[in-house]
């Protein structure tokens, strides 16, 4: 899964102006901790989770991933972290958080919406609004519920779908 998100993210990047940009999954970044030189991107998005323990599949619209990025213009490197929170499974009551499965429409989406952000913040660039939605191939059961979301419990899972 980190390859997919890697390979995807090597494709938008490979434009920005000669620097060398990296994509990692981390899931140690805190939203509103990004540090000194950090930039933090906030985004909300559909993905699919499989319980571990009792095969439940179920799907969610507001599946938060927080994007942490900077970029070393002296080293010509820039630095993306990404965390994708969790949900837990409903049906079996277990509190085993499970991993969201972005498809790579998706994915595609999520970066280049950061894409944009990193242009106008390191390059000074104004790129066009992306005219590209979500695509939602599912069904979902039901309002987003706060109990069984990791997002909510760490007090980031907005209404919004966008916001940094």
């Amino acid at each position: 899964m980190a390859e997919q998100w890697s390979t995807i993210f090597r494709n938008h990047a490979a434009g920005l102006r000669g620097d060398q940009w990296t994509l990692e999954l981390d899931d140690s970044i805190k939203p509103g901790q990004q540090g000194h030189g950090w930039n933090q991107y906030i985004q909300s998005a559909f993905a699919d989770f499989d319980c571990s323990m009792c095969s439940h599949r179920w799907s969610s619209g507001r599946v938060q991933v927080v994007f942490h990025f900077t970029l070393n213009s002296s080293l010509h490197r820039g630095t993306v972290k990404v965390r994708r929170f969790r949900q837990e499974c409903r049906d079996c009551g277990e509190d085993q958080m499970e991993e969201p499965s972005f498809s790579s429409q998706n994915i595609d989406v999520m970066l280049e919406k950061l894409m944009k952000k990193i242009k106008i913040r390191f390059y000074g660039e104004t790129p066009p609004d992306s005219k590209r939605d979500f695509y939602f191939d599912g069904r979902i059961e039901g309002p987003h519920e706060s109990d069984h979301c990791e997002a909510c419990k760490s007090g980031i899972c907005q209404q919004g779908s966008e916001y940094y």
